[in-house]
């Protein structure tokens, strides 16, 4: 019981500084959110620094995700994306420090704002590869696909399916797990196209209902230079496309990495 109660006030100060969304009706973390966690730790980790650690505690860092809508004036935006779902009038900044959104379409939003937007894109998941190397996860024998749900999915679309579900509700670890083992992707989650890009599989986007907005998809494909978009309505559609493989990150990846803001915690 202590040991749940300091985690949670831990988590408390953090949020202070850093954001990530966590659904308070269910304790599991959802990838897409946890991630803007668990990175940003890892990677001001390699400075010697936690989060705590950040020198003005008046504002925070807003990362991975759809969630500019919590970013209040005087935030830092990294790989942040606009969420067209939310009405605009819960954007209620002013001015915010950007270092790099998700893709172009988030940058002209704010650029019509009057806010300075860097051309700098790309999720941050894209840099998980880095921090939970795939040749650990990698075992001989690969499943020829898994699904991976919204979370806000109706689960009878996928009825006939169950056993290649893989639930976005889980921590990095075993989600990546399940991804590096499988020869293709099909996911209504952005993050689990995300994710299994990253890590050079394959991916389809599940176009599933979820209630999801497209400018969210959309702004994360044109962020990677591509403007077509490997929609399927049904999983046996996506069964039967060719496979295409993602593109090389590494370039986005660095220069994201050299976009993240150190100097909110040197």
């Amino acid at each position: 019981m202590f040991y749940n109660w300091a985690v949670k006030q831990k988590h408390k100060e953090e949020k202070k500084l850093i954001f990530w969304w966590q659904s308070k009706k269910d304790p599991r973390p959802n990838i897409g959110d946890y991630v803007a966690y668990d990175l940003v730790n890892r990677i001001i980790a390699m400075k010697g620094k936690q989060i705590t650690d950040k020198k003005d505690h008046s504002n925070k860092l807003v990362s991975v995700g759809s969630v500019l809508h919590f970013a209040n004036t005087g935030d830092t935006i990294w790989g942040t994306g606009l969420n067209k779902k939310m009405a605009d009038k819960v954007n209620r900044f002013k001015k915010l420090d950007v270092r790099a959104v998700r893709g172009p379409l988030t940058r002209d939003y704010l650029m019509k704002r009057d806010i300075e937007v860097p051309q700098i894109y790309g999720d941050p998941a894209i840099l998980l590869p880095y921090f939970y190397p795939k040749k650990l996860m990698e075992q001989p024998q690969k499943k020829d696909f898994i699904i991976i749900n919204h979370m806000n999915d109706d689960m009878a679309k996928y009825a006939g399916h169950e056993e290649h579900l893989v639930t976005p509700m889980q921590y990095p670890g075993s989600f990546i797990e399940s991804i590096v083992n499988s020869k293709l992707v099909i996911s209504s989650s952005l993050h689990g196209v995300i994710i299994a890009e990253a890590y050079g599989v394959p991916a389809i986007f599940f176009d599933s209902g979820s209630g999801e907005a497209m400018f969210k998809y959309e702004d994360y494909y044109q962020g990677t230079g591509r403007r077509d978009i490997p929609k399927v309505t049904t999983i046996e559609e996506a069964l039967s496309r060719e496979i295409v493989s993602p593109p090389d990150f590494t370039p986005i990846a660095k220069k994201l990495y050299n976009a993240f803001p150190f100097d909110l915690w040197m």
